[in-house]
């Protein structure tokens, strides 16, 4: 009927079906969400979207908006009985949430599958079930992290509601879409006849779960409640013990009057007994006495009060809660005795509790009926009406004064201690039945019923405890049993109605594939013909008694057999009888023809058959089992002629013995280096250089054994070789050898690349060059150093002084010339011999290096003469201070074979100004003038030059 109505009348129609099935299916799957929240197994409007998508296209979304958005509103309303902005908002985006993954999902399910669809492709319904639980991870994440950022759910429960969402969105698709083809897809004829091969399974099978999850999750909420009701229990007991705990608090302090009738109660005697029961019930917030005053005893009652408390008077709550004088009344009852009293206590002492009206209501009750009485809730006067709480106000009657004795109750000490500690668990509402109002309430609804009830009586007046598990509780003990098992049981579901799809096309596609794979054997087995006759390697087939069966031409040509010569053969015994240079071997012991036997293949890189002409051909085997109905039915061996590859190998190995044997006995030390430095190969000659043994030098790097001072300039050389900079670098380098001694060696070392000039290992050639070194060392001390006192000769000081002034000129620095002359050495020499005169000029020098800094020059220029170049100075001044240090020294005497000897010193001293342009000759000639001023002025003295 339907379909007989025009297009646009049509849509309209089917997107009124669709927000109906929305709105009915959703709720439906919604009771059996788990409490508190909305953690359905199944939510069957996911597929119903995005089958109708899938169906009708895009002109189909706004009813499934609307659907999505009604159903939440009516959620929403459901909970709290009133829409509220923040609902909409909530309904708004799961709407948007919903309609694009029904957009999303049809669209990728058209994309791939093609509609119309008879979806009985298993390719189809693989398809199908790997792209449900993708698509439907778009409404989750965009519902959920809405939900978190509108603070409907906390960070704790994100994860769960989210995996619960998407389970659920993807079960509801992987149910519901086949459901909705049978109804509504294409072609008609087919979907139509699967309404009882599909359509009535599924559906059966669907009921049979939600009654078994219904009667499974009452089961499982019950289990729940338990540990609730046992917390229950344990508060209301609580509670009870509370309300008797106080009736027992007002009865002790009753003694006290009960007990002296006929003496009047001090201050002090309150204070003390009071005191001593405050203590016991510390819940209790204060216990008061407040006498009756008459009229008449107004005045004198004020006046004695008054000399205890200044200002004392008699006083009443105005319409604005504030304290003021009381007026005129019949009689009084204003609070004259506290415990405790202290700043907030004090403050309504003279308060005349039958001022307000339903303290003098439960006065007067509790006078009448001569027991105690329980206030309404009410704001108590203490802290400025700040806390609520009640009074338990019980008569004295008989005694020396009459009155009535109260004890206070704020309700958030006395109930809130009691209820707090489990506010986590459970949520806790205590109501005066009277008045209906609520000494503690921390329900999130007020219109939400306990799940736990107990009434109590308390001074005269009823009270109702109610309780309920709150959201942390139901967390920490939710089952998810039945969830599970419905969860499980719905996929279980689709993947019947999934092999239901298939099943129903199944014969089709099995004649179809009969015929199909009867082609492809027939195709298979000519190209294998192809194949086999074009491969380059040998081919042949054996049955499970080593028969061959089949060749191909190359192992033909190979074996230089015919295929007549072949079949029918056993392989082992025509061609693989005997290894070289060995007698025969049986065909058991044939790894090759093993594989029978093991059903292992057998892989072999060189294996010996045998030609026709009696020749070796030297080959590489491949030898695999075939199986049929996992029994072997033969062998397929593969095989490649390697001969010319084994003639290289010889040949190869031939050149390595060479390379070997020429490293080993060369004269130098020859090594081999990888990349990161470690030997791998050196020789003998090498080993004897650094004195390490062939095997504890492999385990080291050139790094580890290479002088300290010489590595860096080494790894330079090194990183150019690498980057292609050069091809081979020659340096002079230390080595330390095993006994910690430098030894100098000259490196020559190049780089290896293969075909892709990729780096391989370095090659080094070492030469030991330490006696030319020592030679060199040699040659340079006799050339540029005095002999006997080792010290710069002439030749090195004129280097060193052209290097001083070239400095100076050029970094603007001073420096000072020293010219040194032993006094009277001559003389010594002369008398007392060379030799001593040696030690003399010995000690002088050593007397000098001690006076200067390793940056300055000691030399000594001929005789018994000295210069000494001072760099980097200020001044004159530090000049001046080198010269008296010189002339101290010399002060002491010189051990001249056991005797004492003073050797003075005379100094000339020439300064170079960086101001002034002078040549090596002219501040040597100014020194030695200096010099010649402190001989001319009596010797062992300094001097100064000066041009004047």
């Amino acid at each position: 009927m339907i379909n007989q109505l025009p297009t646009q009348k049509k849509v309209i129609v089917y997107s009124l079906l669709l927000v109906v099935a929305y709105i009915v299916t959703g709720k439906l799957g919604l009771m059996l969400a788990l409490p508190p929240g909305y953690a359905s197994a199944i939510f069957p409007p996911a597929g119903i979207a995005i089958a109708a998508v899938f169906v009708a296209g895009r002109a189909v979304l706004p009813a499934i908006f609307l659907g999505s958005f009604l159903l939440n509103i009516l959620v929403g309303y459901s909970a709290s009985h009133q829409v509220e902005m923040t609902d909409v908002e909530v309904a708004l985006l799961i709407a948007f949430a919903s309609a694009l993954q029904a957009y999303l999902g049809g669209w990728w399910l058209k994309h791939k599958i093609n509609y119309p669809t008879t979806l009985d492709s298993p390719v189809d319904v693989v398809t199908f079930f790997i792209s449900a639980p993708v698509i439907c991870l778009i409404s989750a994440t965009i519902s959920v992290t809405g939900l978190l950022s509108l603070g409907m759910i906390g960070e704790s429960l994100f994860f769960t509601s989210w995996a619960s969402w998407w389970i659920g969105d993807t079960l509801g698709l992987i149910v519901m879409l086949p459901l909705t083809l049978v109804a509504i897809g294409k072609p008609r004829d087919i979907w139509r006849k699967r309404a009882l091969t599909i359509a009535v399974p599924m559906l059966i099978t669907f009921a049979l779960l939600i009654i078994t999850f219904v009667v499974v999750s009452r089961w499982e909420r019950k289990e729940s409640l338990v540990e609730f009701d046992a917390l229950s229990n344990q508060v209301s007991e609580q509670l009870r013990v509370r309300f008797e705990s106080q009736e027992a608090v007002i009865g002790q302090t009753s003694a006290l009057f009960s007990y002296r009738t006929s003496e009047k109660i001090t201050r002090q005697d309150f204070y003390h007994f009071v005191s001593a029961v405050k203590r016991e019930y510390p819940m209790t917030y204060a216990i008061e006495w407040a006498p009756k005053v008459m009229h008449h005893e107004r005045a004198s009652y004020v006046k004695q009060l008054s000399k205890e408390f200044k200002d004392f008077e008699i006083k009443q709550l105005n319409a604005q809660r504030k304290l003021v004088t009381s007026s005129n009344k019949d009689f009084y009852f204003p609070i004259t005795y506290i415990v405790p009293l202290k700043e907030s206590t004090r403050a309504i002492l003279g308060v005349d509790l039958a001022s307000l009206p339903d303290r003098k209501e439960a006065i007067l009750r509790a006078i009448n009926l001569k027991r105690a009485i329980a206030s309404p809730p009410t704001r108590l006067i203490i802290n400025d009406g700040a806390e609520l709480g009640l009074m338990l106000i019980y008569p004295i009657h008989g005694t020396s004064q009459d009155g009535v004795l109260t004890t206070v109750l704020s309700a958030s000490s006395f109930f809130g201690e009691l209820f707090t500690p489990f506010a986590h668990t459970i949520h806790v509402r205590l109501t005066d039945v009277q008045s209906g109002k609520y000494l503690y309430n921390d329900f999130a609804d007020n219109q939400i019923e306990g799940l736990y009830t107990r009434d109590f009586k308390f001074g005269g007046r009823y009270y109702r405890l109610d309780t309920s598990p709150t959201a942390l509780y139901y967390q920490q003990h939710r089952g998810w049993q039945s969830w599970n098992m419905l969860a499980v049981g719905l996929f279980g579901t689709g993947l019947m109605g999934a092999l239901l799809l298939i099943g129903t096309g199944y014969t089709a596609r099995i004649e179809n594939l009969v015929k199909q794979k009867t082609e492809e054997l027939k195709d298979s087995f000519y190209r294998f013909q192809e194949i086999t006759s074009t491969l380059g390697e040998g081919i042949y087939v054996t049955d499970i008694n080593g028969v061959i069966t089949f060749t191909n031409p190359k192992a033909q040509e190979l074996l230089g057999r015919s295929e007549s010569e072949l079949l029918g053969q056993n392989a082992h015994l025509l061609f693989h009888h005997r290894p070289i240079e060995e007698s025969g071997h049986l065909e058991r012991d044939c790894l090759i023809s093993n594989v029978i036997h093991s059903k292992q293949p057998y892989k072999s890189t060189e294996e010996v058959f045998w030609h026709k002409n009696g020749s070796p051909i030297y080959v590489s085997v491949n030898s695999v089992p075939f199986f049929r109905n996992n029994e072997i039915i033969g062998t397929l061996v593969v095989f490649d002629d390697i001969s010319d590859r084994k003639k290289i190998e010889l040949a190869l190995r031939a050149s390595e013995k060479s390379f070997k044997e020429i490293i080993e006995y060369a004269p130098i030390g020859i090594a081999i280096v990888s990349l990161d430095g470690r030997f791998t190969v050196v020789n003998q000659t090498l080993c004897n250089i650094v004195g390490y043994t062939n095997d504890e030098l492999i385990r080291r790097t050139f790094q580890e054994i290479t002088y300290p001072d010489d590595l860096s300039l080494d790894l330079e050389h090194v990183q150019r070789l690498l980057d292609g900079e050069i091809d081979t670098y020659r340096m002079e380098k230390r080595y330390v050898r095993k006994d910690n001694v430098p030894v100098w060696v000259q490196l020559s070392a190049s780089i290896f690349r293969d075909e892709d000039l990729t780096p391989q290992y370095f090659i080094a050639q070492i030469e030991d060059i330490s006696e030319r070194k020592i030679r060199d060392n040699e040659v340079h001390q006799h050339a540029y150093f005095d002999t006997l006192t080792k010290l710069p000769n002439r030749r090195m000081l004129m280097e060193k002084l052209s290097q001083a002034l070239f400095q100076s000129e050029h970094y603007q620095r001073k420096f000072a010339l020293f010219f040194l002359d032993l006094d009277h050495f001559k003389q010594i020499n002369d008398t007392l011999g060379h030799d001593a005169g040696d030690i003399i000029l010995k000690e002088a020098a050593s007397r000098l290096l001690s006076c200067v800094q390793s940056s300055d020059t000691v030399s000594r220029l001929g005789g018994d003469e000295f210069v000494i170049i001072l760099t980097e100075i200020s001044g004159a001044h530090d000049a001046q201070m080198l010269a008296e240090k010189i002339l101290n020294k010399f002060s002491e005497p010189i051990d001249v074979n056991g005797s004492e000897l003073f050797v003075g010193t005379s100094i000339g001293i020439a300064v170079h100004d960086t101001d002034a342009k002078t040549t090596i000759r002219e501040l040597m000639k100014s020194a030695d003038s200096a010099m010649y001023e402190s001989k001319a002025a009596g010797r062992n003295r300094y001097s100064f030059y000066t041009s004047t």
